[in-house]
């Protein structure tokens, strides 16, 4: 029997580390996107377009910006994992405008960090960066 009492807190370590580290200042509420993955990519591609933002991201200002918002999870480089999976080889899996689909849209327990803290252009070069690994 001392091992459910261990399993039951080492639970609740997982719990507050994930809530703790991955949360830090992402905005947890649900805002209104558009429906499929292919839409929120179109719309976001189309934006940058006419901002004169380049369409694919800049991977040297993403890893800035995933040291400060990702690192918490999937590790300093992304491909250590930890509470988040390792995201090495991420291409193999998800192309750049599949990457910002799943950032503007993540399944729990990866936290919704876009549109706030991370704009659009964050999202890019971010997925530019998970492109890059």
């Amino acid at each position: 029997m001392p091992s459910k009492p261990v399993a039951i807190l080492a639970t609740g370590a997982i719990a507050m580390l994930i809530a703790a580290g991955c949360s830090k200042g992402s905005d947890q509420s649900t805002t209104s996107t558009t429906t499929s993955a292919s839409g929120a990519t179109s719309t976001t591609a189309a934006a940058s377009s006419k901002s004169g933002v380049a369409a694919q991201g800049d991977p040297a200002r993403g890893k800035t910006i995933f040291a400060a918002n990702c690192a918490s999870c999937h590790g300093a480089t992304g491909t250590e994992g930890g509470v988040g999976p390792s995201l090495k080889n991420e291409k193999s899996r998800k192309n750049y405008d599949q990457t910002i689909a799943w950032i503007h849209n993540p399944t729990p327990p990866m936290p919704k960090l876009w549109p706030s803290p991370l704009n659009d252009k964050d999202v890019q070069d971010v997925a530019a960066y998970v492109q890059s690994l």
